[in-house]
């Protein structure tokens, strides 16, 4: 079964009504036999992004999706991979790395997951594959 990350700006495209991506972003998530994966800080990221956006029943209804979605995998950092999150973050000054784009990128590549559905290019430069 082929697993792929879903970032911040992912989830925004896919569940965010009228979002310029969100057709595309579907087409991905309807890939037959794949399974996403996600975590903690990109939830956390995500609320406030649809809070500005849109309103307190939409991020809720959002992430209340993802929760419950038995396609979702959401992974939650423990005390020694937040060390390792941190370190990519300080070991990477020439780059505007979010802590959240470092957590994702360390989740990735304890998971062998090579492909994540995200408008961020900060994957890209990481080596990842971007999808849409």
């Amino acid at each position: 079964m082929k697993r792929i990350f879903v970032d911040t700006s992912g989830w925004f495209e896919l569940l965010v009504p009228g979002s310029r991506l969100q057709s595309q972003v579907q087409s991905v998530m309807r890939t037959p036999e794949c399974r996403f994966v996600t975590s903690t800080h990109v939830l956390h990221e995500l609320v406030p992004l649809i809070l500005r956006q849109g309103s307190h029943h939409i991020a809720a209804s959002a992430v209340r999706s993802i929760r419950t979605s038995p396609e979702v995998r959401i992974e939650c950092p423990d005390e020694a991979e937040e060390a390792r999150i941190w370190r990519l973050f300080l070991d990477r000054p020439d780059k505007r790395y979010s802590l959240t784009d470092c957590s994702s990128f360390i989740i990735m590549r304890r998971l062998g997951i090579t492909e994540a559905v995200t408008t961020d290019n900060h994957f890209r430069q990481e080596g990842f594959t971007v999808l849409p």
